[in-house]
């Protein structure tokens, strides 16, 4: 599907098919193979600008920024965040990526295979009129931004989760937690990588300053790398925390599995004493005791303190 955008009245409009030619935004999601097509060839740019975002295991990169001259489509491949749920059913955030065309003639073309969270915050954002031609700088550095904000929301509520899981390792006896805590581990590993290679491509685009902004421009292009810069170490510093977690975690599971059979033992152990004495009274032969009309009771006293006694000694050395 193609969205054709412009900038009316200080904010991106939709426009329909039979203005889609003052469009400045073409917003491709989930392109078919006829409209990628036909957009390469509209802008003169290999078809594998757009195809790449069809691979979910993309990487970043850039193509055609080191133009002296700006005459050829420029590429700039990045990744941003999806949240989505795991084979176990819970909350897993994977890096997918994003590809954005700019032209020499002031337009610009993304693609993405899944909607992105903050092309629906650009929507909402003021910008400069159309005919400004700083438009194009003004919405790439928009989607810039939300796109390494996004990196630092979202690592905010892994750690908020992570701070749940870690109160429930003093009484964790299951699995489930160390799942979570999977599927935290391998955000954190996406997300990591992901905000090193858009450094990368966010580090290139600012040096070879392509749209040639100006001072506010460069300004906000430096914002933008120090957002994803913070992105990238707090994902680096999460990830660390969390595997130390996820070694401790592993540690207390099992030393609670183990208190867990300890008591089952000392239960069995103080539980065979009636057992072994029910069994030797119920034998056949002259026992002592036996023929005396209290006998059961005697029995049951003398079994009930050495159960008493076994307990006690049990509780002393920490058995039970």
């Amino acid at each position: 599907m193609i969205k054709y955008f412009s900038i009316q009245n200080n904010q991106l409009t939709l426009l329909n098919e039979d203005t889609k030619s003052a469009a400045i935004w073409l917003c491709l999601e989930q392109p078919s193979d006829t409209e990628i097509s036909t957009v390469a060839e509209s802008f003169s740019f290999p078809s594998d600008y757009i195809t790449d975002v069809l691979d979910d295991t993309e990487n970043s990169r850039f193509e055609k920024l080191a133009q002296e001259t700006f005459a050829d489509p420029a590429l700039l491949l990045v990744q941003y965040p999806f949240a989505k749920l795991s084979p176990a059913g819970y909350l897993q955030i994977e890096t997918y990526p994003f590809s954005i065309i700019l032209t020499p003639d002031g337009k610009m073309i993304t693609a993405s295979n899944y909607e992105p969270e903050f092309i629906k915050k650009i929507l909402q954002k003021k910008f400069s009129d159309s005919a400004n031609s700083n438009a194009i700088w003004e919405i790439l550095f928009q989607m810039f931004w939300e796109m390494s904000a996004s990196f630092n929301i979202l690592l905010a509520s892994m750690k908020t989760h992570s701070d749940t899981l870690e109160n429930q390792i003093q009484v964790a006896t299951e699995n489930k937690q160390l799942s979570q805590i999977m599927n935290i581990q391998k955000s954190l590993i996406y997300f990591e990588q992901a905000t090193m290679d858009n450094q990368h491509v966010f580090q290139k685009f600012f040096e070879t300053n392509l749209l040639g902004w100006d001072a506010t421009g460069h300004g906000q292009m430096h914002d933008i790398l120090v957002e994803n810069r913070q992105a990238q170490i707090s994902a680096r510093l999460q990830l660390k925390l969390v595997e130390k977690m996820n070694e401790t975690f592993s540690s207390i599971v099992s030393n609670n599995l183990n208190n867990v059979m300890k008591i089952l033992t000392s239960l069995t152990i103080v539980l065979t004493i009636p057992t072994i004495i029910g069994s030797i009274y119920g034998m056949n032969i002259q026992l002592p005791f036996a023929n005396r009309d209290d006998a059961f009771w005697w029995l049951f006293l003398g079994t009930f303190i050495l159960c008493i006694l076994v307990v006690y000694y049990l509780r002393k050395n920490r058995f039970l």
